[in-house]
């Protein structure tokens, strides 16, 4: 059965996360992890005791299934069956090590569907996570999963209007197909937005390409509103649209770049995760560019 992954730092934000992806997951029959990625010594001076000694490592598991006992409701799944019948469950783990590079690993599993998380500045620092806002930025830009980010103080989210911003129409198809088991259990009225690059025209490339994808594939199937925004910082341009439409999820799509692109021309992805007080879904596209 394909699961969630909630990474667990025992903040306020990491509470709602879990409640967030315990909804997530009995609307679409997934399993859920709950996941603490701890130094191996949780306090303890590392010359008193074994880094990743079973002591430390049962004491770290046993705070994280009374974290998860506290912050979920007795019965957490209202008994939605998987695809292959089975009922979903949460389960909880520890692991010792890097954090980002941890859940990197974890989203590479062939059953991680979705990583929900705490976003920038929303967890508690510790030796193994110093800046919790560097290891949402960390998932969210190497998971070759999707990641939902949660924004501090935001509460646990509630999706009525969800965007997919796209660049190109192949990207807009592929970010509508790996988002469409979050579609079909949250149903929430869906809107395409495309921030206009300078000297594109508004009135041909974008809707021509939209047009062309509708008739050749029958492309979405399900209602949507098609919005066209001005050229401009694409981050500051999809925020204020954001506010301005109430959108309650944000789906962007996340290229693979090469090392030198991203030297010189960067990505918007960190900019916008550092700035955006709404959800985020992280989506990776494959290939490089």
């Amino acid at each position: 059965m394909q699961k969630i992954i909630v990474p667990i730092d025992f903040s306020g934000t990491s509470a709602d996360a879990l409640r967030f992806g315990c909804y997530l997951a009995d609307v679409t029959g997934y399993d859920l992890e709950a996941v603490h990625i701890h130094d191996g010594y949780d306090g303890d001076e590392a010359f008193v005791i074994k880094k990743g000694s079973a002591r430390i490592r049962g004491r770290v598991r046993e705070r994280l299934e009374k974290f998860v006992a506290e912050h979920t409701d007795a019965q957490t799944f209202t008994g939605s069956l998987g695809a292959d019948g089975d009922l979903p469950f949460i389960k909880c783990r520890e692991e010792v090590g890097s954090a980002i590079a941890q859940l990197v690993r974890l989203g590479k599993e062939e059953d991680t569907a979705l990583i929900v998380m705490g976003g920038v500045g929303s967890g508690i620092p510790s030796r193994v996570t110093p800046v919790f806002g560097s290891v949402a930025k960390g998932v969210a830009t190497q998971a070759e999963c999707p990641v939902l980010l949660v924004p501090q103080n935001a509460g646990v989210p509630q999706i009525k209007q969800a965007a997919i911003a796209f660049d190109e129409v192949r990207n807009l198809v592929v970010l509508s197909d790996k988002t469409a088991f979050l579609q079909k259990g949250l149903a929430p009225h869906m809107r395409f937005t495309h921030v206009l690059y300078h000297g594109e025209s508004a009135s041909e490339v974008p809707e021509l390409n939209l047009l062309r994808e509708v008739l050749r594939k029958d492309f979405p199937h399900y209602a949507v509103d098609f919005d066209l925004l001005p050229p401009g910082n694409v981050t500051d341009t999809l925020i204020d649209y954001s506010l301005e439409r109430d959108i309650d999820l944000l789906i962007l799509g996340r290229h693979q770049r090469s090392f030198f692109d991203l030297l010189i021309n960067g990505s918007e992805i960190p900019e916008i995760i550092g700035s955006c007080g709404i959800p985020l879904l992280i989506v990776p596209l494959t290939g490089e560019i």
